[in-house]
């Protein structure tokens, strides 16, 4: 508890805890340390009357006195507590000066500050100086960083005397290398090692074991499979603005090991290499714990942490009462009560208990072992717990568990590995996880694996090149090329390669069939029981996969069995379908010892190695004879069950992989009574996706065209386009298994819609359907040549977007766009166009972007436009001024800024362009002297103006520069004499300055105001005034403001909105107080309400604006992205009080708008109106779509499968 206690002093380095030691045993330490440094120093006893001196060094006839002051507690003030330490020794002081003392020094565990002149080291020197003249002789003050760098500099025999302040690597370095330690730390350092041993064992093997692979290391076949960053955690998203959501993060193990963010959210495709990826990671951090021959070739990561993996479906099965790691005889689990509380330390108490062999462990041991230890907590196999109710309850647990571990010395790690989340079911808290995907392997992975795979059967070299030949010719095939891209796929493919070269099927459970038959043959030829009960051996297994992951749903278990569980299922089995019942042992050893079925990891326990395999077989059960005794059976009905439950996705895809073409009508009939019903519209809608990507309807064209119309409604193209976009957990869909006839059919409805609200998620699909740029340009470039000059032309371009069609467009279609219209030229860069040099094109396509109408566009195209806004764009000087350590930003849809090398890029070529370019690359830069100031913002924008003329992208820049935080940056850059802030010819330097220097003047903004009144300036003055000026001044000229917002063009307002919409979301400026649109004493327009809101609202949480009425807030979403006050202020508003009138003005934001917070809790207020939402999913931003599914998938919930497949028959069992 000592250490809690100073948890927030000011100061505290946390590499040794002294106050786990007490008072006695810290002045020994001190003592210790005092030896070390001078070895002539004397130690007086501890606890007995010292006279004010723990220590002295004896000089001659001087002496220096040692002083040592320790406290369990937060000291707020620790320059007056030591001070007045001096002064309760004022007697004993005076005696020891007149004894010859010379020198007197403090040692103590607190901890100080080193702010320079009113940091606490500072301002006790301060008073030590002060004493040094009363007392006559000199003091020294030995902070907690003093003593830290002195034990830091202690030979390891002193440090670990004392291992009860040990925590950290520190005390990670002890628990490895420390073969004598004292009783307490013996216990927990055997206690650790067991463990460690224990689990290294358990994790040292593949899993898959089904390819003769199971007696070979993991570190043999590991290949760090890629990653893709799929969000950050909401609280940090600030911290983090230089990381891209969607950005390659490369090998998951890499990046977990150097990753920054304690809580890692893990999602990956079924055999994806998860589980595989957790126990790499746990094997890298016990290496260095284990001696070198039971190391393996796995290397130690650089920043050791004590591992622990963890099944979360044992712990699930923990919370329900049974105890996993409790067997009785025939490895049957101990039952008990399900548990009223069940937080995690808890569970990793009996953990820890059962792999170290039964040591003695108690709570507060795991408590105190979590806070002084930096710590990897791997959770494995989130979405193996099947049940609703228990996976929240197990989330609920983590998330609480994780909020505990951040009081930790150490930061900890947490990783939790699931399947992508096509329900909604709970999840870890997005706030504090980030999210990453696991991607699909790339080329060099997939032969990488393979020579890997090669290695371990001992493939000769000469049959390697031929085996890799082989399947580089076969992986040309999109179907072959899809299997490959999934680590447990490409593992069978490869076996089946090199045993049937060429002949390899094309589909999962082809492949997975196909494999089964061959390793079955291979069995048949050297065990008679295979051979004789061959069909009885492949029922029985298909049987034990339904009977298996039929429990793992309907009571939470974690898939394996025991013993004698097993063997009875099997002798069940066998009479309820009248075979031989004398077979039990005979396929009992068939399935345990010669087949790909069921392994024993847990003593007396059987389960299948994965869990694809487990759904491979549960599916070939229910397909091969779910109502075979029925003939009238409608297997309709066992899809529709199984695609109405996520826990039976997988399965649901096996399952339709095996069947016929005169199977087709039926099922596509049955997903669309499902998708038609409504129910579940999500889960339904990527479930029947996932079986059109995985081939299951070519067996018929007919059917295949029917197959995609299932994707053509409104609702199916926004959430599908949601989720191809959100990452790449979402299979990919080849233009052979439909992809071709489903993109035909959106660009032909966006073609007769142009201006449908319909049409960026219609076209945004199609293009990643088709991903080969050359069919969307054959359809899209003569669609611009007919428009080009007319009406529509705007349109088109916004479509062009999605693929930066633009920049392939030819060039006599590019001279015949007319785009004197300044929203028209910004649709054109959008587009990428890449007009000629100095034609009027690009001329049009540079107004608006200096005119500001184009710094939220993403282009990959290198235009002279495009490089502009790359190299000078307002997001990049908004991300250099955020301070250190903040937080506060939040996104509501604003570009993000490029990146270093994207801009370096465009910087040459506008450089070749013209030779200007390279003042604006150096005031870019920060010279000498010009470190934290604005300097580089001033002369940037003084540059820009210089070579293009005053501009409004000038001014955003030098604006931004003035907003930067004060307590941050000094005002600095460059001036020209006389010169005037706004005006004709404004110089954007003085602009920053002069608004620096008068925040707080408002008789210099009214000055400003009717000094400068063109365009222009007035734009500028309002974009100053709302981002720097302070409260008052604001609220003294909010009039002023409303007139000025009055005249400008509506492009103009546009392009003020954004800049201010960017400014006020990254929280770099000060902000207003709340209430200060409520101070005007006239009406304000809806535009400058929003405008102040900006930069008055709530960062940190959903503010309603109650001053504001609902009639101002909906007719703010007319400016669409920056009007995310509005949004956010309604749905705060909705979620509270939901009414028709608020879910208007959400419905007025349209499906762009963006909410950056999870509206999950919004669920129950809005039940009455999520149907109305679902029906018109083209009007309401995604989150709400989202909220609103949720709402209407949780209103059911269904029974477990088998209880479905008990009630009507499936089986007569």
């Amino acid at each position: 508890m000592a250490s809690r206690q100073v948890a927030q002093q000011s100061g505290q380095s946390w590499r040794y805890l002294y106050e786990r030691l007490g008072e006695k045993p810290f002045q020994q330490l001190c003592n210790a340390l005092l030896a070390h440094v001078f070895p002539d120093v004397s130690c007086f006893p501890v606890g007995h009357a010292d006279g004010g001196r723990d220590a002295v060094l004896q000089e001659g006839k001087s002496s220096i006195i040692f002083q040592v002051k320790w406290t369990s507690h937060a000291v707020k003030d620790p320059v007056t507590w030591l001070d007045r330490t001096i002064k309760d020794e004022t007697s004993s002081i005076r005696r020891l000066v007149e004894q010859g003392a010379e020198k007197y020094y403090i040692l103590t565990s607190v901890a100080g500050t080193g702010t320079p002149g009113r940091g606490g080291i500072d301002r006790l020197h301060t008073a030590l100086e002060k004493h040094s003249k009363e007392f006559g002789i000199s003091f020294v003050c030995w902070w907690r960083a003093d003593i830290d760098a002195r034990v830091d500099a202690a030979p390891d025999e002193l440090k670990w005397a004392y291992s009860e302040m040990l925590a950290g690597s520190e005390l990670i370095r002890y628990l490895i290398e420390a073969q004598s330690a004292e009783t307490d730390m013996r216990r927990l350092r055997a206690l650790l090692l067991k463990v460690i041993a224990t689990q290294w064992r358990d994790d040292a093997k593949v899993k898959f074991k089904q390819v003769e692979l199971d007696s070979h290391d993991l570190a043999d076949l590991f290949v760090d499979v890629e990653a893709t960053l799929v969000s950050l955690p909401r609280r940090t998203v600030g911290l983090f603005a230089d990381r891209v959501v969607g950005a390659q993060l490369g090998g998951a193990a890499a990046y977990l090991t150097r990753t920054a963010q304690p809580f890692t959210l893990v999602r990956g495709e079924p055999g994806q290499g998860k589980s595989t990826l957790g126990q790499y990671l746990c094997q890298q951090h016990r290496t260095p714990f284990l001696r070198a021959e039971d190391g393996g070739q796995i290397g130690s990561t650089g920043f050791q942490r004590f591992p622990l993996r963890i099944d979360l479906s044992d712990y699930a099965l923990w919370l329900l009462g049974t105890d996993p790691f409790s067997t009785v005889g025939g490895g049957r689990a101990v039952r008990v009560r399900p548990r009223a509380s069940g937080p995690l330390e808890e569970f990793l108490k009996d953990l820890l208990h059962a792999k170290s062999g039964k040591l003695p462990v108690e709570v507060d041991g795991v408590h105190d072992l979590l806070h002084r230890l930096p710590v990897l907590i791997v959770l494995d196999g989130l979405d193996e717990v099947a049940r609703r109710d228990v996976r929240a309850r197990v989330v609920k647990e983590v998330n609480e568990f994780c909020a505990r571990l951040s009081t930790a010395v150490t930061p900890p790690q947490v990783v939790v590995t699931t399947r992508p989340n096509a329900s909604d079911f709970s999840e870890p808290d997005p706030d504090l996880f980030e999210t990453v995907a696991l991607s699909r392997l790339s080329p060099r992975l997939r032969i990488s694996y393979l020579r890997k795979w090669a290695a371990t059967r001992h493939v000769s070299p000469r049959d390697r090149l031929v085996l890799e030949r082989s399947f580089q010719q076969r992986s040309a095939e999109p179907h072959i090329d899809q299997l490959a891209a999934n680590p447990m796929q490409l593992t069978i493919l490869l076996y089946l390669l090199q045993k049937r070269a060429n002949s390899v099927p094309s589909s999962r459970t082809a492949l997975y069939s196909s494999y089964m038959e061959t390793f079955l043959d291979r069995e048949a030829t050297k065990w008679p029981a295979v051979q004789d009960h061959r069909q009885d051996l492949e029922e029985v297994t298909a049987y034990l996969g339904w009977d298996l992951q039929s429990r793992a749903e309907a009571d939470g278990s974690s898939g394996h069995v025991p013993t004698r569980d097993l063997k009875q299922s099997i002798l069940v089995y066998l009479y309820q379908v009248d075979k031989e019942t004398s077979l039990v042992d005979d396929l009992f050893t068939a399935v345990t010892d010669r087949v790909w079925a069921l392994s024993s990891k847990v003593q007396g326990t059987f389960e299948f190695d994965v869990q694809p395999v487990r759904e491979y077989f549960a599916a070939h059960y229910l397909y091969h004879f779910a109502g075979v005794d029925q003939s009238d059976f409608d297997s309709a009905k066992v899809l529709r069950s199984l695609i109405q439950r996520p826990y039976w996705l997988n399965t649901c895809r096996f399952y339709c992989g095996f069947a016929k073409p005169n199977d087709l009508a039926g099922m596509l009939e049955a997903l669309e009574e499902e998708r038609d019903l409504g129910l579940r519209p999500r889960q339904v809608r990527l479930a029947s996706w996932a079986l059109l990507a995985d081939g299951v309807f070519n067996g018929r064209v007919r059917s295949l065209r029917r197959a995609t119309d299932l994707f053509t409604d409104d609702l199916s193209v926004r959430l599908l386009h949601h989720a191809l976009g959100a990452s790449d957990e979402t299979p990919a869909l080849s233009a052979d298994r439909g992809g071709k006839f489903l993109a035909e059919s959106l660009l032909a409805r966006v073609a007769g819609d142009l201006r449908s609200p319909m049409t960026a998620d219609r076209v945004g699909l199609a293009v990643q359907i088709l991903g080969e740029r050359e069919a969307f340009d054959a359809w899209w470039q003569p669609q611009v040549q007919a428009a080009a000059g007319g009406s529509n032309q705007a349109l088109w371009m916004g479509i062009g977007r999605a693929n930066a069609a633009g920049s392939r467009l030819p060039q006599e279609t590019v001279a015949a766009l007319t785009l004197e219209n300044p929203l028209e030229a910004a649709a054109a860069v959008a587009a990428g166009v890449c007009p000629p040099p100095d034609s009027n094109t690009e001329r049009w396509m540079l107004h608006a972007a200096l005119d500001g109408h184009c710094c939220d566009q993403d282009s990959p195209a290198s235009s002279h436009v495009h490089d502009i806004l790359r190299v000078v764009s307002p997001q990049t000087l908004i991300h250099r001024a955020h301070p250190p350590q903040h937080g506060d930003a939040i996104d509501v849809g604003h570009l993000q800024a490029p990146t270093d090398t994207q801009r370096q890029t465009a910087l040459q070529r506008l450089k070749r362009r013209s030779p200007q370019w390279s003042l604006i690359q150096a005031a870019l830069r920060t010279g000498r002297g010009q470190k934290g100031t604005t300097s580089s913002w001033g002369n940037t924008a003084r540059e820009l103006s210089s070579l293009y003329g005053p501009c409004w992208l000038a001014a955003e820049i030098a604006v931004i520069g003035a907003a930067s935080p004060r307590t941050v940056f000094l005002t600095g850059g460059n001036l020209t004499r006389n010169s005037e802030p706004l005006g004709e010819s404004p110089d954007y330097g003085r602009l920053l300055q002069d608004v620096r220097a008068n925040r707080s003047a408002p008789e210099w903004w009214s000055q400003q105001y009717v000094a400068a009144p063109d365009s222009l300036s007035r734009r500028t003055w309002a974009l100053a005034l709302l981002t720097c000026a302070d409260a008052d001044v604001v609220s003294d000229h909010l009039a002023h403001l409303d007139q000025a917002l009055a005249v400008m063009t509506f492009p103009q307002q546009l392009a003020l909105c954004r800049s201010s919409s960017r400014l006020g979301a990254s929280a770099i400026a000060r902000r207003l107080r709340p209430g200060i649109l409520s101070d005007s004493a006239t009406p304000l327009s809806a535009l400058t309400q929003m405008l102040v809101a900006h930069h008055s609202v709530s960062l940190k949480r959903l503010d309603p604006l109650t001053h504001l009425d609902e009639s101002a807030l909906t007719r703010m979403a007319q400016y669409g992205v920056s009007a995310w006050p509005s949004l956010r202020a309604l749905t705060s508003r909705m979620i509270a009080q939901p009414s028709n009138t608020l879910l208007d003005g959400i419905k007025a934001h349209g499906p762009s708008g963006i909410i950056d917070v999870d509206i999950a809790d919004a669920s129950a207020g809005i039940a009455p109106f999520a149907f109305s939402i679902m029906e018109e999913p083209d009007r309401y931003p995604m989150a709400w779509l989202l909220a609103a599914e949720r709402c209407v998938a949780g209103s059911t919930s269904p029974d477990p499968l088998p209880t479905i497949a008990e009630k009507e028959r499936w089986f007569t069992l």
